[in-house]
């Protein structure tokens, strides 16, 4: 079994989203980390608006703090980018709204990017919208392929979808796509969420998951790690105990800490520093 250490674990642009890209890398280098998520999101690089879509352009400043770009995500929850909408001309946009991000993904020299099941209309028949998520996902799996990226799938909560929320919907959904392309983003919300442990993701998903969101809430709420209800201590040690080897990002997204960023990275990576030490003492 190999030990956690503090590079094994990444902060994420998306708390930092009313500063600018460069004031996010200025904080990186005064708190001393060096991966991190990009969330593809208005100031910060978005292919939405063309003077914010220079992915050589976020390259070459990554490159040049020496930092590493863990995983792409596009914004999937908030705005209109549903890959299982029911409107086709939605749908569409939509997928081309991800195939983009693909692209971009292998631009900016990153291998993974997170992407989502979308949501159906509560009044349908939840098999038409399951059917959609899965045909888009496998034309999205056929661009990575192409592109050498790795989609990380990405179980959510009920309020953010009705189609892939728990540990059997999961399974469902990653029996239907069998690529080496198509892995797993584990987030420690959803899954207290739904009831399930991390440990039954571990054994039910093995080598498939490929990257973790570590986020802390009561149980939802995205806060910085430490200040939920979450069990950090005992995450760590599942995540050890099952020699995964890819990247955990802190994930943060609770408005509260919009305008203070900096201080909430802090304090997340604190937190885990002081829980490897707890672990390892």
């Amino acid at each position: 079994m190999k030990k956690l250490s503090i590079d094994r674990f990444a902060a994420m642009n998306m708390v930092y989203q009313r500063y600018s890209f460069e004031f996010f890398l200025d904080s990186l280098d005064r708190l001393g980390i060096s991966n991190f998520e990009l969330w593809t999101g208005a100031p910060h690089l978005n292919n939405l608006v063309e003077s914010l879509s220079d992915a050589q352009k976020v390259r070459r400043q990554v490159e040049d703090r020496k930092k590493r770009i863990v995983c792409v995500t596009p914004e999937q929850c908030l705005y209109p980018h549903n890959i299982a909408a029911v409107d086709d001309g939605l749908r569409q946009y939509s997928l081309d709204y991800f195939l983009s991000y693909i692209d971009m993904t292998a631009q900016l020299g990153c291998d993974k990017m997170l992407c989502c099941a979308g949501w159906g209309n509560y009044d349908e028949d939840p098999a038409l919208a399951w059917a959609r998520s899965v045909d888009s996902l496998k034309r999205m799996t056929e661009r990575a392929e192409q592109r050498g990226v790795t989609l990380a799938f990405e179980i959510l909560c009920p309020s953010e979808s009705n189609l892939v929320n728990d540990l059997a919907s999961t399974k469902r959904m990653m029996d239907e796509i069998q690529s080496p392309n198509f892995m797993l983003c584990i987030d420690t919300v959803p899954i207290r969420l739904s009831g399930a442990q991390v440990e039954d993701f571990f054994e039910t998903f093995g080598k498939r998951i490929c990257h973790i969101h570590l986020t802390d809430g009561t149980p939802t709420g995205h806060l910085p790690t430490g200040l939920g209800e979450h069990p950090i201590i005992h995450y760590l040690r599942v995540i050890e105990e099952n020699d995964y080897a890819g990247d955990i990002t802190l994930e943060i997204g609770n408005p509260a800490w919009y305008q203070n960023p900096e201080e909430a990275t802090r304090i997340s990576f604190e937190t885990i520093s002081n829980s490897l030490n707890a672990r390892n003492a």
